[in-house]
């Protein structure tokens, strides 16, 4: 048992006003079940931006917000087996009943009584955590905290594969050259995709792209009329998605992974659907993919480690909010 249950502590909370305070709040008192994890990297992300900004599905305000992270264990419940304190973890923020017919078939993101960390329930961007431990793994402490704190994302990317049907042998077209994207575009090449070419607006995207050993890169405006057997919208921008639909080969798939707003509608053409056998997907979240991120992070985590190039202390969450929502960087970690 530590010390610290009897003492306060800081974090950042997000308003149902859309405001950012910090505060001092308990540490949480840990369930049998719990561990209590000490972040030292958590990352933001379009999701953030949602709650901070319009409110996004199963939010409990005033939330923790802080959903993509690593850190130690300094506590363990009774119950808990298989953990101690001192490990070092990477956490699904998904918190799930474990029974529903959704999780009994492998689909925890849809969980009936789904509570992210971060949305549903406080978060990581404090100095402490409360989470299962069915949902903490051991990983690699060499990866460091900013690496491990992107399996999350990486386990939604490897979920937006297995929804494709997968990539091998394919002609992949991923829009969007954010964390997302990027990362969808290096497992599509780790995954023996035919082709894989990332589409983004911003030169230096493309630049950091072709960096991290992407195939190829291209601007939206110079695709042309080419096709693709598998096409991931990860840009999270309506325009991509209208274009992405018209670049699907037939009985291709378009994977819709980006986040847009729950009012956005965009025009599409039920008739090229239906005669080029079209499949249209979402993609919500990781699934049940995080076991198999922190075993493919192993595999790129140098490929990783250059997307991360901006990062503030946690206490800065306003300002990292805001760098991050320009588009400058790839991936905002917060630090502690």
């Amino acid at each position: 048992m530590t010390s610290q249950k009897s003492r306060s502590m800081k974090a950042v909370q997000i308003t149902q006003n859309h405001s950012i305070r910090l505060i001092e709040t308990d540490i949480p008192a840990i369930k049998a079940d719990e561990v209590l994890v000490k972040p030292c990297s958590c990352g933001i992300c379009g999701t953030d931006l949602h709650i901070l900004r319009h409110g996004f599905p199963g939010t409990n305000y005033p939330v923790i917000p802080g959903h993509e992270f690593a850190g130690h264990i300094v506590e363990i419940g009774r119950d808990v087996t298989g953990l101690k304190e001192g490990d070092f973890v990477a956490v699904d923020p998904n918190v799930t009943c474990g029974t529903c017919r959704w999780c009994k078939i492998g689909r925890p993101n849809l969980c009936e009584t789904l509570t992210p960390i971060g949305v549903g329930r406080p978060g990581a961007a404090a100095d402490y955590v409360a989470t299962p431990a069915r949902n903490s793994f051991t990983v690699n402490e060499n990866l460091g905290g900013d690496v491990a704190a992107m399996i999350e994302p990486l386990a939604c990317v490897l979920h937006a594969i297995e929804r494709s049907q997968g990539v091998t042998g394919k002609d992949v077209l991923v829009f969007g050259g954010g964390t997302m994207g990027l990362l969808t575009a290096i497992v599509s090449a780790l995954r023996g995709a035919d082709r894989v070419v990332l589409a983004d607006p911003a030169p230096g995207k493309r630049t950091i792209a072709e960096a991290v050993g992407v195939p190829e890169t291209t601007s939206p405006a110079d695709l042309g009329r080419e096709s693709f057997d598998v096409v991931f919208e990860a840009a999270g921008a309506k325009p991509a998605l209208t274009q992405a639909i018209d670049l699907v080969q037939k009985n291709g798939v378009l994977v819709q992974v980006g986040v847009l707003d729950e009012t956005d509608t965009v025009p599409f053409n039920p008739f090229r659907i239906y005669e080029r056998e079209l499949r249209i997907i979402g993609s919500n979240s990781c699934a049940d993919r995080f076991p198999e991120a922190v075993d493919v992070m192993s595999d790129i985590a140098e490929q990783v480690r250059p997307l991360i190039d901006d990062s503030h202390l946690v206490w800065d969450f306003e300002a990292a909010v805001s760098d991050m929502a320009k588009g400058l960087s790839i991936k905002t970690q917060l630090h502690f």
